[in-house]
């Protein structure tokens, strides 16, 4: 009875829509923006996130847009690692046409994170999980907040769909992210 308790918070927890913008925890995503920062003051910011648990820091991807002074502009933050354990880390902002932001934030709104918020957080309940990463798609501006994640035990759903479409954005324009953001992948 408990756990089923404790799964029920983490479910609502992971996944809300409209909610005040909650403290980052610099320690655990240094390597990322939030949505809910200075980027997203006057309009929206729009990322997909990916954060694993069992993995050593940084252990997060993530591609953001946001529009500033009139242009669109996108975040990449991807990393991997390497043989011996080497870590590979790689950040850069680029501005992306009106077009190719356009197009990708006008598949992720409101109802949609809705829709998507009411997925289960961990999938099926006959699987019993044991990782740790999830996926969050949000959507900040002005304080406020919007996401839906799902753990990676939950399957791939629509959610993997469009973060798979971040991604694809970032290495449209970047294309020494791939093998970067593998977290992000559909």
């Amino acid at each position: 009875m408990l756990i089923a308790m404790m799964a029920g918070l983490l479910i609502t927890s992971a996944n809300s829509v409209n909610i005040p913008c909650p403290e980052v925890d610099p320690a655990r995503d240094y390597h990322l923006k939030d949505v809910c920062g200075e980027l997203s003051e006057q309009t929206p910011a729009y990322s997909a996130t990916f954060r694993g648990s069992l993995i050593p820091a940084p252990a997060s991807q993530q591609v953001m847009v946001y529009r500033t002074d009139g242009v669109w502009m996108m975040r990449i933050a991807g990393y991997r690692w390497e043989r011996g354990g080497e870590v590979v880390t790689r950040r850069r902002e680029v501005a992306v046409s009106d077009a190719d932001a356009e197009d990708l934030v006008g598949r992720l709104t409101e109802t949609d994170l809705r829709r998507l918020a009411q997925l289960p957080y961990y999938g099926s309940k006959d699987v019993i999980c044991l990782d740790g990463a999830s996926l969050e798609l949000a959507i900040g501006m002005a304080g406020r907040k919007s996401k839906a994640a799902q753990h990676s035990c939950a399957g791939k759903t629509e959610l993997h769909q469009l973060a798979a479409a971040f991604r694809q954005l970032a290495l449209k324009y970047d294309l020494e992210f791939e093998g970067l953001l593998a977290g992000l992948r559909n």
